[in-house]
């Protein structure tokens, strides 16, 4: 999206071989340390330069919040669902790696309110019209086109107000407002009064790609403008990861990052055991508090001052799964008047588009998608799975009648740094803490904008500045 980048602007043991070596006895030109979007794309960077360099990762498998399950035939999403059509850097390295994307088939959307369900784009606008009316919802539209051409000052204007305060603001319809209410929690945690109106624009502006007049949203499209592969995005992650593997520590968690007279030391846990390596520079590819605490001693102060600052919503995806359809109408169902569960997913609603002898197949899998009321509320994840899954079962029984009694097993995720909450000021405070140097270079999603393609562009970003600092 064009917004998108005028914001981006603005702002142990190793195989070599058969051999086993020792990791403690090479000392690398780079360590990056985890192996998540912005992990995955500086390492693979790095691999085209030639560089000596190692990835730890905590986990077992690389990827990061973009995580998969399988259950039968089918593979299901745990974390991020789908991504705008790849661009830039992603786009070079999924066509490098000859990544088979898919657009979703449509229709992806679908809505919830008041007791109906409203399948597609264009029953969506119709019901904003019928709740808001044809002239205020043209006056949102309008809206969200003009920040394409608002200069600098203006942008920091945007950044240093909430998106509950710009669209009062602007007396945006109520509905409206309940509907990208919604949209922020389930896209970030959190709702209209945490994040800024620069964050939050953008991801209305991407419901309404090159539409000008209302009108215009009466004729279904048949593309919806959202992509994956026929497995998931994970799968993007895990072929990045195969493609790298020999270097790719997994199971290794940092405990210490310090400098020393070559370089720094990195400390690291694994196989319960605690190994000692050493590089010339240091990618951080983790949440922004891990980041913090296992590098507090070699971090600028404007490093560790931005770090502090940065607030993570959390997060929890419940698949459901059973022998018959629990929503197979549309992609995504987002629930408008929704409690807790902001979207229930069609988990394998992408396979049997593609592939019609799974059209048959007497498997299903819904996924739930459970967020706080707002970034500070950190109650959801005190719940057990068996009071999880009584609050879907309350809050989706007037969708999916007799849910409870469909369900045949789960899986419960949670994540405890799901995203970063761009905030008031976030995007002032990210361009000055971007213009200090260290030989300890910072990537991931809060050092962009909370989404898979957007963290993956800042690994690149990392190796550049790093590449350019020699």
């Amino acid at each position: 999206m064009k917004f998108f980048h005028v914001i981006t602007q603005f702002l142990l043991i190793t195989l070599v071989g058969s051999k086993v070596v020792k990791a403690e006895d090479i000392h690398y030109e780079y360590i990056v340390i985890g192996a998540g979007a912005a992990g995955l794309s500086a390492a693979y960077k790095l691999r085209d330069l030639n560089k000596n360099f190692l990835v730890l990762e905590k986990e077992t498998h690389a990827g990061g919040i973009a995580e998969n399950g399988v259950r039968g035939r089918f593979s299901y999403a745990k974390g991020t669902e789908y991504l705008g059509k790849p661009e830039g850097y992603l786009a070079h390295v999924i066509h490098k790696l000859n990544v088979q994307m898919v657009e979703i088939p449509s229709p992806m959307d679908a809505s919830f309110f008041r007791g109906k369900i409203h399948i597609g784009a264009n029953s969506l606008a119709k019901l904003t019209i019928e709740q808001s009316g044809k002239q205020e919802f043209q006056k949102f539209i309008n809206l969200l086109n003009s920040p394409e051409y608002m200069t600098v000052n203006q942008l920091k204007q945007l950044d240093h107000m909430t998106a509950k305060e710009w669209l009062d603001q602007h007396q945006i319809s109520p509905f409206i407002q309940q509907r990208y209410e919604i949209m922020a929690r389930g896209l970030f945690g959190a709702n209209l009064s945490d994040i800024s109106a620069l964050s939050f624009i953008p991801e209305a502006q991407f419901d309404y790609v090159d539409v000008n007049e209302v009108d215009e949203l009466m004729f279904p499209s048949s593309e919806s403008g959202s992509w994956t592969t026929e497995k998931g995005i994970a799968s993007i992650a895990t072929t990045i990861a195969d493609h790298l593997a020999e270097n790719i520590l997994y199971q290794s968690t940092v405990k210490k990052i310090r400098k020393v007279q070559h370089g720094y030391q990195v400390d690291f846990l694994s196989e319960g055991n605690v190994h000692t390596l050493t590089a010339q520079k240091v990618i951080l590819a983790t949440p922004a508090p891990v980041a913090a605490y296992i590098a507090k001693e070699v971090l600028t102060e404007k490093q560790k001052t931005f770090l502090r600052k940065v607030k993570y919503a959390q997060y929890a995806t419940v698949a459901l799964f059973s022998d018959k359809p629990l929503f197979n109408k549309a992609f995504d169902l987002a629930i408008i008047d929704g409690e807790t569960v902001t979207d229930l997913y069609d988990a394998t609603w992408v396979e049997r588009n593609l592939a019609p002898n799974l059209e048959g197949v007497k498997e299903y899998i819904a996924s739930a998608y459970l967020a706080p009321k707002s970034a500070t509320d950190k109650s959801l994840l005190k719940n057990s799975d068996a009071e999880l899954l009584d609050i879907i079962y309350q809050e989706l029984n007037h969708i999916v009648p007799n849910i409870k009694q469909d369900i045949k097993g789960y899986d419960i995720r949670r994540f405890y740094n799901a995203y970063p909450i761009f905030d008031k000021g976030y995007f002032t405070r990210l361009y000055k803490m971007k213009s200090s140097s260290s030989d300890v270079y910072l990537a991931g999603d809060y050092m962009a904008y909370p989404t898979f393609d957007a963290a993956f562009e800042s690994g690149l970003d990392a190796v550049m500045k790093a590449e350019k600092d020699k």
